[in-house]
Formats: C-alpha cells, structure tokens, sequence
C-alpha cells in the first residue's frame, strides 16, 4: 500500500524547461533568415538533468515522515515497511515496528497483521507470540486472508491457546476461500497426515468476504507436533526427498533441486554423495532418504540391515518417518532371521541393528544385558555408530550407571575415526554443562554447532537454540532461539518442542483462553 508525495519532484524544473524553449524561439524571431538559427535547438547542454533516485527518496521520506507524524495510518505503515526495508532510510527495525504499530493501533488490519509478524519474529520489539495472537486476530475479524491464516494455526500447535482442530479449520478454509494460496496448501497437508479437524472438514465452509490475497510471504509457519509413528501408511519417495531439501544446506539443496535420486540411482553419484554427507552429521531427513536407497538399492548395494541401521539413527535424532520405514521393514518375511544371522557372523551393522530394535521393543529375542553387550564389541571394532550410541546410553543411563565422562569418551573415540556426528554431541554436551570453558574454546564449540547446524544437523540445532536462550558463547538472543527451536520442533523433535513450550509459559498470560495444561486441546 504505497504512499505518494502530492508534491512531485518534477514540478521545480518546468521554469527552466520554460525559459530554454523560450530562448529558442526568440532567436528564431529575430533571425527569421539566418541559416545560423533556422533550425535552432537548444544545445545538448542544456538539457534537463533527471532527479536523481536519492533524491526522489529524500522527498518523499520527508512527505512520508509528515503525513505519518500527523497520524495517516497508510503513511504509518508505509513508513514502518521503509524502515524495515531500508528504502530511503536507514534500516532500523525498531523503528519500523514504531510506526507499524501506530498504524495498528488505529485498527489497520494490514498493519495489524504486519506488526502480529514483527512481534512473533522478534523484530524491533520484544518477542511475544501471545500479543501476536491478539493482532493476528483482529486482522482475521477484518478478513484479512493472511490475518485467517496465521490465526488458524495458533489453534494447531498447542503451545499459545489449546488445540483446537476444528477452529484451525475454519479460519484456514475462510482464507483458503479468498484464494490465499497458503492456505489451501496447508489444508491438503493436513489432510494427508491424517488431522483430525473434527466438525465439517471436507471443505463446505462459507466465507464471510469475497478479497483476494496479494500472496505476501509471511513468516508463520504450522508445526506439524506427532511423536509417534507416521499416521499415514505409506511413507512415499518424495515425501522423504521435500522434507530432505527443506532441512539441507545449499549444496544439498542444489544436488537434489536437479535430481530425483530415486528414478535415476546408480547414475546420479553427485545427490548420492550430498545425501551421505549430511547423514553423516545427523541429518535425521538424509538418513531417512539413505535407509531407503539401501532399501531399495538405489545408488548402493540393496542392503536391509544398512536400511535398517539409518532408519534407527533417523528415529533417534526425532525423524518424522525414521521409526514409520523401521516398522515397515521390520516386518518383512526373514527380516529378523537376517538380522541375528548376520550378528552371529560378526556383522558390526546387525549387532547395532539388533540393540536398537530391541530397545524399542521391536524384537524380544535379546534381554537388555545382551543388547548392550552387542553394542559393546561392535565398539570394540571402531563401529562408529556403536560408539555414538554407547555415549547415549552413558549419557542417559540406558541399560547401565549414568556417566556422562564415558559416555564422552566413546564420542571422542568416534569424532577422532571422523565421525562428524560425534563431535557435534561432544560440542552440544559441552556448553549445556562446562560452564569453565575459555573463550576460545567455546568459540570452537559454537563453530562446530553453527556448523554442524547450517549442514543438517538437528541435535547441533537444538544445542544452539540452547547457547541463544541462555547466551552461551553468543549474544543473548530469544527470538533465535525461538526460530532455532521451533525449526527443529517441525523437524519432529520433541525435545526442542518442550524448551519451546518453556519459553511460551514464561510469558504466557492468566486466564483459560491461554491454558493448553490444564485444558483438553479439542480433537488432539
């Protein structure tokens, strides 16, 4: 909603367009017969200079800043989005979220979206989702499409107000009946994993306006909060290869953006090769995808017991689908017989196998002394993912005495064979409990988690989201803990999920309407 100057630059130059048009047909007049001004023009040097860009902007921000100052709400606005954006001045957020909130305050409904946005990012004001659900809700009373939107999905997430399907429903499907293209998205998703929206979901809400939405890119996105196995039956390629892209770092992204590795295989060496990469870190997404390159044998030797041992790692690190493709393996005809055969055979990858599924109670042929002694001589033969998973159990206490210090040791063991994964559990251990480290040591450990991060990793995620809400080796910073936490959560970690919700219940306000403990969400 652009605002314009009344007063056009281009005006303060018609006198000298004037006065040279002028001078030109006065020496015609005079000299009706000289060959010199028959045809006189005024000279090149004299023509108009343009305005230049910066100074159209200097005009206009001065217009801009008077009509905003006298209380335009559209001048408000404007002037809030050129802050932001740095067109004409400086880029200063907090002065951005300054004028975008007068503008709201005057029940603007775009601007009361827009500054809903600035408070749950964070930008220029202190983050608070609960004071964003208030204006996201004013904007969707309006019928602003994006106001409905973001409104909706306060009601799927559990963490500002209870869980209610059945109301996320309606307001995505009034946005979604104004064309709003996130919102018809979204409620296709939904349906596809199963969501219970309860009431009438198959699409025969009615609008309460007939707008069309400007499709701005928003900043809102839906958590998608189930711990347990995958609703859906089947866990299909492309879903695994979208959720892969969505998590991987640019290389990644570049890699699979030209390749289905699924239809080309063998011959697409470079996606293989960034899929490897990134699971070697802990990317729970290129694990998944590797387990079924190795289900299937694309790219690498059809291997069940390899399939298996990335889908439990995948299901360790919160995957999505981890645990929904080990289910469907394991209940292939022979796969158990595989699994002990091959432990019996001195198969490191079968003995990890076997521990992990017995420690999810997948298979009751082992008691947990014998699991635990599996992954014991696997570890013995620099089995790196025994190693990382020894460290958990002492990290833990699973099947033994908790002991953090040896549980470090085998990680170190695994970091120095160049486990990647390894290292970054060793960092995310460090700054959650050495508060002696010096300086330059935890600059260290912060570098591995940023990177560790940037490459897929979402226990690397987790541990940093961790150092910007505490303010461990980096400046203090709630709304990147909360970016980095609540990235996570969609990632399918729970863990991240719950430090998200802490840092909800700090602010959370008094009264029902903001009690997702105490209340029963509805239909979840």
């Amino acid at each position: 909603m652009a605002f314009r100057s009344p007063y056009p630059l281009t005006l303060l130059f018609v006198p000298f367009l004037v006065s040279s048009a002028a001078m030109g047909q006065e020496l015609h007049e005079d000299h009706p017969n000289s060959t010199v001004y028959r045809d006189y023009r005024p000279p090149d040097r004299t023509q108009l200079i343009s305005p230049t860009d910066v100074a159209n902007q200097l005009w206009e921000g001065l217009m801009l800043m008077r009509h905003a100052n006298g209380g335009d709400p559209v001048a408000q606005e404007e002037l809030g989005f050129r802050y932001f954006l740095g067109k004409g001045f400086a880029p200063d957020t907090v002065k951005a979220a300054y004028w975008m909130q007068k503008a709201a305050d005057q029940n603007m409904s775009t601007a009361q979206y827009n500054f809903g946005v600035f408070l749950n990012n964070g930008w220029g004001v202190p983050w608070d989702p609960f004071r964003a659900y208030e204006r996201f809700k004013s904007a969707a009373e309006d019928s602003l499409p994006e106001g409905e939107f973001a409104y909706g999905l306060f009601y799927t997430d559990n963490l500002v107000v209870p869980r209610d399907w059945a109301t996320a429903y309606h307001w995505l499907k009034l946005a979604d009946d104004a064309k709003y293209e996130p919102a018809h998205k979204l409620i296709a998703e939904f349906i596809r994993r199963g969501v219970p929206f309860g009431g009438d979901s198959t699409g025969h809400a009615t609008s309460t306006h007939d707008s069309s939405s400007a499709q701005a890119a928003h900043s809102i996105e839906p958590l998608f909060l189930d711990y347990g196995p995958d609703r859906t039956s089947h866990v299909d390629d492309l879903t695994l290869l979208n959720e892969a892209f969505r998590q991987g770092n640019e290389k990644f992204r570049e890699a699979l953006g030209v390749s289905n590795i699924f239809e080309k295989g063998a011959k697409d060496t470079t996606a293989l090769s960034v899929i490897e990469s990134a699971a070697s870190v802990g990317s729970p997404e290129a694990l998944a995808v590797l387990g079924r390159c190795y289900e299937r044998g694309t790219g690498v030797p059809r291997d069940r017991i390899l399939a298996a041992e990335q889908y439990l790692r995948a299901a360790r690190m919160d995957s999505r689908h981890g645990l929904a493709l080990l289910l469907q393996l394991v209940r292939e005809k022979g796969f158990a017989q595989e699994v002990e055969t091959r432990t019996k055979e001195g198969d490191d990858d079968a003995a990890f196998v076997w521990a992990g599924l017995t420690e999810l109670g997948l298979d009751n042929r082992l008691l947990p002394d014998q699991a635990f002694h599996l992954l014991e001589v696997a570890a013995s033969h620099d089995h790196i993912p025994s190693l990382i998973e020894l460290g958990r159990c002492y990290y833990t206490g699973q099947w033994t005495t908790r002991d953090p210090a040896i549980g470090a040791k085998y990680w170190r063991r695994a970091a120095r064979d160049g486990s990647r994964d390894a290292e970054i559990r060793l960092a995310a251990a460090a700054v959650v409990s050495d508060s002696s480290s010096t300086d330059s040591a935890l600059a260290d450990t912060i570098h591995i988690l940023t990177t560790g991060s940037g490459d897929g990793s979402s226990v690397a995620q987790l541990a940093l989201g961790y150092c910007y809400q505490q303010g461990v080796g980096v400046a203090q910073n709630i709304p990147q803990a909360v970016r980095l936490y609540r990235d996570c959560a969609q990632r399918g970690s729970e863990s991240a999920y719950n430090a998200l919700k802490r840092m909800y219940d700090k602010l959370r306000p008094k009264g029902k309407e903001f009690d997702v403990d105490s209340v029963r969400s509805v239909g979840g």
